[in-house]
């Protein structure tokens, strides 16, 4: 009589698309409160809510949000699962925050095991890590607050830029 183990193997790669977002319209910095305590204006939560439908138009079947953990971003990540009927959950991850290395960035993404995710950060580090995940030197990009980019990971992990779009796009989709 012979046993045999099953093998423990990992399933294959699938291609993944994502979404990285800029926050929306922020307060002005202040003296008065901190920065990571700056919250969106009352166009920030107008523009945002009409954005998130936008979106949801876009990418109609997005599976989980993650979120700086700074209040700006936050806001912008429940405004986004609103405008998926709040059935996307939302994470908080210090990767998304200002000055995340792209390191970091890229192992958050591959720590994610749902296929089409939405990332909230900040600009310049949402342009400066999506360049690196996508294997391109130093970019002449920015996102407008509300903008995005989509990227495609292929199975083999190559990621591509396939969109760039600004916020009154994404507020037409809406």
């Amino acid at each position: 009589m012979s046993t045999s183990k099953k093998s423990a193997k990992k399933p294959a790669p699938k291609e993944r698309f994502l979404v990285l977002l800029r926050h929306g319209i922020a307060e002005d910095p202040s003296a008065e409160k901190k920065d990571e305590d700056r919250g969106l204006t009352k166009e920030g939560h107008a523009r945002m809510k009409q954005i998130a439908r936008g979106l949801h138009y876009a990418l109609p079947e997005a599976q989980v949000i993650y979120s700086s953990p700074l209040l700006r971003a936050v806001q912008t990540a429940l405004w986004v699962s609103k405008g998926y009927q709040s059935r996307v959950t939302i994470n908080t991850s210090d990767a998304l925050a200002p000055g995340a290395s792209p390191k970091q960035f890229r192992a958050l993404i591959d720590s994610i095991p749902e296929q089409r995710v939405i990332l909230v950060g900040h600009e310049p580090t949402l342009t400066m890590n999506m360049a690196a995940l996508v294997g391109i030197g130093v970019v002449k990009l920015e996102l407008k607050k509300g903008g995005c980019y989509g990227v495609r990971i292929s199975a083999d992990g190559e990621a591509t830029l396939e969109w760039l779009l600004p916020p009154r796009i994404l507020r037409k989709l809406s």
